[in-house]
């Protein structure tokens, strides 16, 4: 009962996700923060799914291998949606410091941005095979997720 209410509050939320960023794409006339906006939802996604993840890994919250299996799965079926459009040229700090966080070597580095990329999709993978597994397997896949985050934020992420 506990992980059907908390899979329905998680559909909830990623419905509200969708229908915020529809509004907030309505609403946004430039193009460029439509793009920034709509990576950032994708990020905040990420987190949303990963966070309880890190959370289990580390003792915070209480191993549940459903509901770890839920969460990695979230993350792999975001993999499948595109991505297109939303990492425009000069969508960057320093062209929209206001509202972006990217480093201008995002671009200049695409071979780079596309290998961090790979990473993050193999650790997703990965955690997706091994999240209910328990808990020894889960630890292993998120040192991997974590590794491929901080590799991209490292190399193309404003602090």
């Amino acid at each position: 009962m506990k992980k059907t209410l908390l899979l329905m509050l998680m559909s909830t939320a990623l419905a509200m996700t969708n229908v915020t960023a529809h509004e907030a794409h309505a609403a946004e006339k430039d193009p460029v923060k439509k793009a920034i906006k709509a990576r950032q939802a994708a990020m905040v996604l990420r987190s949303w799914y990963a966070g309880p993840l890190f959370g289990m890994a580390k003792g915070d919250i209480e191993y549940d291998s459903e509901w770890a299996s839920a969460l990695a799965g979230s993350l792999k079926a975001e993999l499948a949606m595109t991505g297109r459009g939303m990492w425009p040229e000069e969508s960057d700090y320093e062209n929209y410091p206001d509202e972006s966080r990217s480093l201008p070597e995002l671009w200049l580095d695409p071979e780079g941005a596309q290998e961090a990329g790979m990473a993050y999709a193999d650790a997703v993978n990965e955690m997706a095979n091994a999240a209910g597994e328990g808990l020894g397997a889960l630890r292993s896949a998120v040192g991997q997720l974590g590794q491929s985050c901080k590799g991209c934020h490292e190399s193309y992420r404003a602090e």
